[in-house]
C-alpha cells in the first residue's frame, strides 16, 4: 500500500512538470488506477508559461489512452469544457482534448465543442476553440463560426473582428474560394452577413505620419528617448558608439540618465574599466533608482577576481541567488557547479527555480563543462517550464552526461522539441 501511494505520488509529480516519467510508471502499472490524477492534469494546464511551451493536451491524451478509467477521465473533460471557467489556458487545454476524442468519433465531444465556442467566453479569449472546429470540419466549420459571430454581434453590434480566423483559413486553403462562398451564404443567412459586414467595419485606419525626432548623437538619442532602449537596438550599436555611451556614463551625475546609460551594458559588454561597474554594483539598494541593479547586470560580461568573489559572496547570502549566479557567465571556476547545486536545493519558489534555472543554462552554455551535470538534474526533477527542460537535455546532451534515466524519459516529454531530441539521439 505505501509503495502504490509512493508511486502514485510520482506519478502526480512527474505529470504536473510534463516529464515523460508519468508515462513510463503507467505503461509498467496496467493495475493502477491514475485516473484521478490524470483529470486534474486535463482540467488544468499546470505548464509555467503556456504561451511558450503550448499547452499539454497530447501529453495528457497519451496518459488517458494509458488509463484503466479512460471513460471516467473522458466524461470530466466534457464536463468542464462545458463549464464556466476562469483560466484561459485550461480552457485551450480541454477544447483540443475534446478534439481528440471528436476525431475518434465520439460525437458528444464533438457537440460540446460547437456548443462551448462563444458561450460563457472569458476575457481576452472569445476565439477559443475555433481551431478545434476548423480542424474537425473545414469550411462547414467555418461557416458555423461565421454564424454564431454573426449571432453575437446582432447582440453587441459595436462588436468588431479584425478577421484573423477567416484570413488565416483562407490563407491555409488556397484552392478555397473562402470569401465568394461566405459572401453567397451571407444572401440567406443574415448572421453570416452581418460577420461579413463587421470585417469591413474593422480595417485598420491609416494612422497620421509622426514627425521622426532627430538626435544629435547617440548619447543625445538615449538621454532623450521615454524609458530604456530596447534589446534589440542595444545589439545593433557598433563599438565606437558603446564606447562613447560608457565614457558618458563614467562621467554623469544625474541619477536618471546614469540608468539609462548603464541599462546598455546590460546586454553588451562595458568597454572600458571594470572597477567603474563593480563600484556601482556595491552600493547599496535603494527604491529610488535602480542603478545597482543594472550595474550587478552589467558584470555578467565582465571577468575579475573581484567581480566572481563579489557574485560567490552574495548568491549564498541572499533570497535571490539567480541576479548573482548569472555573474558566473564569465567567471565560472571548476568546483563552480557543486555551489550552484548546493544553492539549488534550498530554493523552494517555482518562480525562483525557474529564473536560478535561467542563468545555469547561460553559465553552462558559455562554459561547456560536465560539472552541470548535477545542477541540471536537479532542475529536471523541479522545473514545471517544458521549454526550459529542452535547453537543460540538450545541454546534458552537447556534455555527454545524459542520465539513462532521462533518456528513456525525454521520448514521452510534454514539450514536442524534447520528444525530437529524442529521435535525434536514436539517429545519432
Amino acid at each position: 500500500m505505501k509503495d502504490k501511494l509512493l508511486l502514485k505520488s510520482k506519478f502526480f509529480d512527474s505529470l504536473k512538470r510534463g516529464t515523460g516519467e508519468a508515462i513510463i510508471i503507467a505503461k509498467n502499472n496496467p493495475a493502477i488506477d491514475f485516473s484521478n490524477y490524470i483529470i486534474k492534469g486535463a482540467l488544468r494546464d499546470y505548464s509555467y508559461n503556456a504561451q511558450t511551451e503550448g499547452v499539454r493536451s497530447k501529453y495528457v491524451f497519451d496518459l488517458i489512452n494509458l488509463s484503466k478509467d479512460r471513460g471516467k477521465i473522458r466524461n470530466a473533460v466534457i464536463k468542464n469544457l462545458l463549464s464556466t471557467r476562469k483560466e484561459f489556458w485550461s480552457l485551450l487545454q480541454l477544447f483540443e482534448l475534446a478534439k481528440m476524442f471528436a476525431e475518434q468519433g465520439d460525437k458528444e465531444a464533438r457537440h460540446a465543442i460547437y456548443k462551448r465556442f462563444l458561450s460563457k467566453t472569458i476575457s481576452g479569449g472569445d476565439w477559443v476553440g475555433y481551431r478545434e472546429i476548423l480542424d474537425l470540419d473545414g469550411l462547414n466549420g467555418l461557416f458555423f463560426i461565421a454564424e454564431k459571430y454573426g449571432k453575437l454581434i446582432a447582440k453587441e453590434p459595436d462588436y468588431t473582428d479584425d478577421g484573423m480566423i477567416v484570413n488565416q483559413f483562407s490563407k491555409e486553403n488556397p484552392d478555397i474560394e473562402v470569401f465568394k462562398l461566405l459572401k453567397n451564404a451571407a444572401k440567406t443567412n443574415k448572421f453570416i452577413r452581418f460577420y461579413l459586414e463587421t470585417l469591413g467595419k474593422s480595417k485598420i485606419k491609416k494612422g497620421i505620419k509622426k514627425n521622426i525626432p532627430r538626435y544629435k548623437d547617440i548619447v543625445d538619442e538615449i538621454s532623450k528617448i521615454p524609458g530604456y532602449f530596447s534589446p534589440r537596438r542595444i545589439r545593433e550599436l557598433k563599438i565606437n558608439e558603446l564606447k562613447k555611451i560608457a565614457k558618458e556614463l563614467i562621467h554623469e551625475k544625474d541619477l536618471q540618465k546614469i540608468e539609462k546609460y548603464l541599462y546598455v551594458f546590460k546586454y553588451r559588454k562595458f568597454p572600458l574599466d571594470n572597477e567603474f561597474i563593480f563600484r556601482l554594483a556595491k552600493q547599496r539598494v535603494t527604491s529610488k533608482n535602480r542603478i545597482k541593479e543594472f550595474a550587478t547586470d552589467a558584470l555578467v560580461s565582465l571577468k575579475s577576481d573581484k567581480i566572481r568573489k563579489f557574485a560567490l559572496e552574495r548568491m549564498v547570502k541572499t533570497r535571490k541567488p539567480e541576479i548573482f549566479t548569472r555573474i558566473l557567465v564569465s567567471n565560472f571556476k571548476r568546483g563552480d557547479g557543486k555551489i550552484l547545486a548546493e544553492i539549488l536545493n534550498k530554493v523552494k519558489e517555482p518562480d525562483k527555480i525557474h529564473a536560478l534555472g535561467s542563468s545555469y543554462f547561460e553559465i553552462f552554455k558559455s562554459n561547456p563543462t560536465k560539472e552541470c551535470k548535477k545542477p541540471f538534474e536537479i532542475l529536471y526533477n523541479r522545473l514545471t517550464c517544458g521549454a526550459c527542460r529542452y535547453d537543460i537535455v540538450k545541454l546534458l546532451i552537447k556534455n555527454n552526461v545524459l542520465s539513462v534515466k532521462i533518456k528513456n524519459e525525454i521520448k514521452y516529454d510534454s514539450y514536442e522539441e524534447t520528444r525530437m531530441l529524442s529521435k535525434s539521439l536514436l539517429r545519432g
